[in-house]
């Protein structure tokens, strides 16, 4: 019997678990939140591992956050109770786990969107914002691998210094209106001018985001992926706030892409990364 292959996207308002099996993708989502702790996690994992027809070859298991190189989360700033945590599934040697930052794992699965060019820039938009950088055919990691972090750059405005989560993120969106995302829906079908004006202000602060990312990088690709980027206006705000902000030459040279794979991309990078560190094995 084919073992299934593992993919894992843990994100700020929702946990998809992912598994290629021999019959086709077998998943289950479940919510997370401020709450959600390294306990809900294992659980979750275990749960969704004993209703395969099999165990699993790999699991990749993508987190918003700082991960070392023995799979721990160091810090998760949109999921405070993961830090610090080590899935338990490490301790099975039946199979392999690797454990990566989500925007890592969306850039690995967004390279065969795009033919694989030698330069690509990676920018992720959920509940926070993330980046990841392949340049030269290669990760650019840093020194401890946590290279990216574009939501915590700082940014100067006229209510001080803020971060461009805390701007463009979609925590950051909703918290601003002081309403969950199906309110917002709703909104936006009302077609509330106030809720509008919101998420077209985010983007310009994403586009000031990307056009910082194009200056410090010169990508051949920059791939835009994140449930944020699908509110009503957002994204064409921040591609005009973009164009507006960078250096015409480098704006004319950066092919810009949205992911296809929606909010699979993570959870099938994740996967793809551990099935490939296990077939070195």
């Amino acid at each position: 019997m084919q073992q299934p292959q593992i993919g894992i996207d843990i994100g700020g308002t929702k946990m998809l678990l992912l598994a290629k099996t021999a019959t086709g993708l077998q998943s289950r989502k479940i919510a997370t939140g401020w709450e959600f702790s390294s306990v809900d996690a294992d659980m979750a994992i275990a749960s969704f591992l004993n209703e395969l027809p099999a165990p699993p070859s790999s699991i990749g298991i993508a987190i918003p956050g700082l991960v070392d190189e023995s799979g721990q989360v160091i810090v998760s700033d949109v999921l405070p109770k993961l830090n610090g945590w080590l899935p338990s599934v490490k301790n099975n040697f039946l199979y392999h786990v690797c454990v990566l930052n989500d925007s890592d794992a969306a850039l690995i699965e967004a390279r065969h969107e795009v033919g694989s060019p030698a330069h690509i820039t990676l920018i992720i938009v959920g509940t926070a914002i993330g980046a990841s950088c392949w340049v030269n055919q290669q990760f650019l990691r840093g020194a401890k691998g946590w290279a990216g972090e574009l939501g915590a750059i700082p940014i100067i405005t006229a209510q001080g210094s803020k971060i461009l989560d805390q701007l463009a993120g979609g925590a950051a969106l909703l918290q601003r209106l002081g309403i969950d995302a199906q309110q917002l829906a709703t909104l936006v079908e009302q077609q509330d001018a106030l809720a509008l004006d919101a998420i077209k202000d985010a983007g310009c602060w994403l586009g000031i985001g990307i056009a910082t990312t194009i200056h410090l990088f010169n990508p051949e690709v920059l791939v835009l992926a994140g449930g944020t980027l699908n509110w009503h206006g957002y994204l064409e705000a921040a591609l005009i706030s973009a164009q507006k902000h960078c250096i015409p030459e480098l704006w004319k040279e950066c092919r810009i892409h949205v992911s296809i794979h929606g909010g699979l991309l993570v959870a099938l990078g994740a996967m793809r990364a551990a099935a490939k560190f296990e077939q070195k094995l």
